[in-house]
């Protein structure tokens, strides 16, 4: 498998490259967002005006105008999440560099009409109906009017949903492992928990699902929370299988020998997230037809969280890789001839393939993080992203990190690739074995370097390495030929330990 880009793309705190130039430009944009958002007020007016029919949209545009002029900024918020630099913002700017005001204001009386239309289309209501009003009955009052502050409240509820449905799966295993007679100790420490690492759930993808159900009308958080808490039992599927293992019983007498037994327990397994669980909490039928619209559901639904992406990021970001599915994630794991601990490294590292996007600076505590796919700003210095809003998630390093901390226990140290360098050891290519680090050169040798964890070879005899890298936007698993130095973690032997994180806690 060819890697998608050989652009060599490190971690956020390899900054050998005129740091300096880089966080003045971030300044910069810095500015230019808070600049956009002091102009919302007018923005707010038009977009509420254009809910009510064109001619009031006409009225409010011309306000809106009026209020830009006057503060000096132009209304670019109205159109779609100007923080993240979308092209309407692009749009507007050109035409607000006209010098007719009158020519200003008929820009943006259509551009105001054009929104509301594609937002209706492609924008989730749950959202921008908070903003836009276009159904006045379901907004509360007061309601906030910026989008990320109502996207922030929106992924808290869904967050909590999807919590509510772990912690069930948690409690059901807890409850049948109580109940079935067997071994309670060998049948807790058996529980395989995926659940815990694998959280597969796109907050935009269940917004835009809930407001295409909803055909965009009548939609509130409360009701979208209660059909998601009606199938928390289905979120992470548990299977539980009856095992059985040899015991010593010590003897009850000095004199008499200790004897083996023959005890059985249950092995009980909470899957990763179900996400076809969203399309059954809002009913909906993917190939059914959207509307009046000639599309069908599914690919209605899927514009809507792409749009809803690039309106809060500027771009779509994640979702390039497609996410490894448990059956194939455990198929991979078996294949593997290495450790328990191992094994339980690269079940971490490749449950986050095509799940967690890259994040320049991006690092994380152990186990998943709601944070992750939601947007933020960039602030350590050295990238082009820089300054700008994108999708949180890891960098190279910070991934690696993640991986050891959540699977083992134990850190690699996340303050960039040339600290796992130091706290790493050197070993010849022979001896590779999963979950020992790969490195594009030396630190100091390449402007910024690149840290992956290698995951075994594939059936072409290729090696295979899971990472997190920037041209492919994100967690992959994939076989780059730039990989020059092979080292192993000091200090942390993954041959000789038990394999933590296997059973449940």
């Amino acid at each position: 498998m060819a890697e998608p880009d050989k652009q060599y793309t490190g971690d956020g705190s390899d900054n050998y490259i005129d740091a300096a130039q880089k966080t003045a430009e971030a300044a910069k944009q810095i500015g230019q967002a808070s600049a956009q958002k002091a102009a919302a007020a007018g923005g707010e007016a038009a977009a509420q005006g254009a809910a009510a029919g064109a001619e009031a949209t006409a009225n409010a545009a011309a306000a809106a105008v009026k209020a830009g002029m006057e503060g000096g900024k132009a209304v670019a918020e109205i159109a779609a999440g100007t923080a993240a630099g979308g092209p309407w913002g692009a749009i507007i700017a050109a035409a607000w560099a006209m010098r007719h005001t009158l020519f200003k204001v008929l820009i943006a009386i259509c551009l105001s009409l054009l929104f509301v239309i594609a937002m209706v289309i492609s924008l989730p209501s749950i959202v921008f109906n908070y903003i836009f009003h276009t159904d006045p009955t379901t907004v509360p009052t007061p309601a906030p009017t910026d989008v990320l502050v109502i996207f922030e409240e929106m992924s808290e509820t869904v967050s909590d949903c999807v919590t509510g449905g772990y912690e069930f799966s948690r409690a059901l295993v807890e409850a049948v492992i109580t109940a079935s007679g067997y071994d309670y100790e060998l049948s807790s420490d058996a529980t395989i928990d995926h659940g815990c690492t694998s959280t597969d759930y796109d907050v935009c993808y269940i917004l835009a699902a809930y407001s295409a159900s909803m055909m965009q009308k009548g939609t509130t958080k409360g009701d979208m929370k209660s059909k998601l808490d009606a199938v928390a039992p289905f979120m992470f599927p548990v299977t539980c299988e009856v095992r059985e293992t040899t015991v010593t019983i010590p003897a009850e007498d000095d004199d008499d020998e200790p004897t083996e037994a023959t005890v059985e327990y249950l092995e009980c397994t909470i899957h990763p997230f179900d996400a076809s669980v969203i399309l059954a909490a809002f009913s909906i039928d993917p190939d059914a037809p959207y509307n009046q619209f000639n599309i069908r559901t599914g690919d209605a639904i899927e514009c809507m969280a792409l749009s809803l992406k690039r309106t809060l990021y500027g771009v779509t970001a994640s979702g390039q890789v497609p996410p490894i599915a448990d059956a194939e994630l455990q198929a991979f794991l078996d294949s593997l001839g290495c450790s328990p601990a191992r094994k339980e490294l690269m079940r971490a590292a490749l449950s986050l393939v095509g799940r967690v996007p890259y994040f320049w600076g991006g690092k994380s505590a152990a186990g998943w993080n709601d944070e992750w796919n939601t947007p933020k700003l960039v602030t350590a210095a050295g990238s082009s992203s820089t300054g700008t809003l994108r999708p949180y998630g890891l960098d190279c390093s910070g991934f690696t990190d993640w991986a050891y901390k959540t699977a083992v226990g134990h850190s690699l140290h996340a303050n960039g690739s040339w600290s796992q360098w130091d706290n790493s050891y050197e070993i010849a290519e022979p001896e590779l074995l999963p979950g020992d680090l790969g490195f594009l050169d030396k630190p100091g040798a390449v402007p910024v370097n690149h840290v992956l964890l290698y995951a075994g070879m594939d059936a072409s005899g290729n090696k295979l390495w899971v990472h997190c890298s920037s041209s492919a936007g994100g967690v992959v698993l994939n076989s780059p030929t730039y990989v020059k130095y092979y080292r192993r973690a000091s200090g942390i032997d993954l041959d000789a330990m038990a394999a933590p994180g296997t059973a449940g806690g």
